[in-house]
Order: structure tokens, then C-alpha cells, then sequence
């Protein structure tokens, strides 16, 4: 179910300033507002009431970039208040997006979104979005890491026939960004998530991340007794696949910087498709061949 270009139901009457002066939106009205609005869960409802709040949601929107002065502002508030409803991180997010060009606006979009239901969205409207803003440069570690919490988190890219799990989601969430963004963190959640489906996940992010701190986490995993054996196994056939990098391999990567070649994988991750992918095997392997 997709209300993904939505907007609301109430109209409030907005107080006015002196003539010339903008209409403002006074911080508990907008907040009331919107918790009558978006007093739903996609989820939760059938195709009749889902019909029935998009129109509610399609006036809201209306509204909001009638008025742009006044939501844009208040948007930015509201998506920092983490208690709002769920689906209007998301859809409060798209809409502010569809306001605003600030720069600035997609940190807070990226946290608000850090914090909504999946079930509510369509996953390939989110991966998506987030990926766009991967692209962009920006920090999406929250907002990937969101994705560990549905062990059956999938998307179809029809143009390439291409489907992407949650292991490769997660890749195409992060690769594309500055790796000290997500390293850390990563490690750090592999070391605490108990979800097999996730360790997995965050496995094979370290294994292409081809780093000795990563390097270390994947071995230390592979030798924790308290995980899955089918995890620990994962992580050790990651930690020896180094093993089948040939003679031929290392010749081509001496051709070009290992710093060169993360840079070339990175742009190229910001494309969404099967010919990427293998690209970004071709690539991971000659920086392999560079380490060694």
C-alpha cells in the first residue's frame, strides 16, 4: 500500500499578523494538528480506509504548500519530536522535502525516518529515498540500519529485473557515503545484534568495507561461540575469500591507488542496478589484491 504523496484532513484557521506579514502556525496548533491527522497506520488499515486518509492526507499537503512560510518551519520542529506518529516521520519527511531545497533538511528527514513503521511504507519508496541521500553524500547510517529490524526486508528494481534483499540493501545504503560515517557503528551493532538475518547483513557491509578494524570484527564473530554456527560460518567463508584472489587480479589493480579505487566503487554504488553490483565486486576485489 503506497499513500505516499499524502497530506490532511483538518484545516485550522491560523492566526494572521499585522497586514503584509505572513500567517504563522503557533507550535501547538501545528502539533495537534498533525496528531489528528496522522492518527493512523497504514498497516493496520483496509483498501476502503486507506482511500479515505489519502484524501485526508492529500488536503494536508495542500495546504502545507499553500503555505510554505508557515509548514516549512514547523515541519522542521515536528519531525524532530520523535514521539509524533510514527507515519508522519515518514510522510512529514516527504512533505518537507517537497517544500524545502535546503541542504540541511535532509539530516533532519533522516532521522525522522530513522524512527517510522516499514510496515507502514512501500520498502522500495524508503530504500529509495534513503539511497538518494546516500547519493547525495549525506550520513544514512541511521536510516540503513533501520532496515536490520525486518529480517525480510526486500526490494524489486524492475528496470533491472533486480532484487535486493536485506544484505545488499544495507550495501547500497551505505557504500555510497563516507565510510567513517558507518564503520564504527557497524561494528558496534554486530557485536550487540542478536537477529541472525542482520548479522548477516552487517557481516558482508564489513567484509566490503576491507578494512583491518573490520577485518578484525569479522574474525571475532567467526569465533564467538554464543552465535549462530550458520552465522559463524557466513562469517568465516567472508573472512577467507580473500583466498581466491589470483595473480591476474593483483597485476590489474597495480594499474591504480587502493584510495582511487574505493573512490570509483563509492560513485559507482550511487547507481541502482545488476551492472553495478558486479562493479562493485570488480572493484572490491582489486582493493583486496591492493591490501595483500
Amino acid at each position: 500500500m503506497n499513500i505516499d504523496k499524502c497530506s490532511t484532513i483538518l484545516i485550522l484557521t491560523l492566526p494572521l499578523v499585522a497586514a503584509g506579514k505572513q500567517a504563522f502556525a503557533p507550535k501547538a496548533d501545528l502539533h495537534a494538528e498533525i496528531e489528528q491527522v496522522y492518527n493512523f497506520q497504514p498497516h493496520t488499515l483496509d483498501q476502503g480506509q486507506i482511500q479515505e486518509k489519502s484524501a485526508i492526507l492529500d488536503k494536508f499537503w495542500s495546504k502545507a504548500g499553500s503555505q510554505p512560510g508557515v509548514y516549512v518551519p514547523g515541519l522542521r520542529r515536528e519531525l524532530a519530536d520523535f514521539s509524533n506518529p510514527p507515519f508522519f516521520l515518514y510522510d512529514g519527511s516527504k512533505l518537507l522535502l517537497s517544500l524545502s531545497k535546503d541542504p540541511s533538511d535532509r539530516k533532519i528527514v533522516l532521522a525522522a525516518i530513522s524512527h517510522c513503521d516499514l510496515r507502514d511504507l512501500q520498502l522500495i519508496d524508503y530504500f529509495m529515498l534513503v539511497h538518494n541521500m546516500a547519493a547525495q553524500g549525506e550520513d544514512t547510517t541511521a536510516a540503513a540500519f533501520h532496515i536490520l529490524e525486518e529480517p525480510k526486508f526486500q526490494v524489486f528494481i524492475p528496470q533491472h529485473v533486480l532484487t535486493l534483499a536485506q544484505d545488499y540493501s544495507l550495501v547500497y545504503l551505505l557504500i555510497p557515503t563516507d565510510e567513517r560515517f558507518w564503520v564504527g557503528p557497524a561494528i558496534e551493532r554486530l557485536r550487540n545484534e542478536k537477529g541472525e538475518t542482520a548479522q548477516r547483513s552487517l557481516l558482508l557491509l564489513l567484509w566490503y568495507a576491507q578494512r583491518p578494524d573490520c577485518d578484525r570484527a569479522i574474525g571475532e564473530f567467526s569465533s564467538d561461540t554464543s552465535k549462530a554456527n550458520s552465522c559463524r560460518s557466513y562469517a568465516n567463508e567472508l573472512a577467507h575469500r580473500k583466498d581466491k584472489v589470483g595473480l591476474t587480479d593483483r597485476a590489474t589493480a597495480l594499474l591504480s591507488s587502493e584510495q582511487s579505487l574505493r573512490e570509483a566503487r563509492r560513485q559507482r554504488m550511487k547507481a541502482v542496478s545488476d551492472e553495478a553490483l558486479q562493479d562493485l565486486d570488480s572493484y572490491t576485489v582489486k582493493i583486496i589484491a591492493k591490501r595483500k
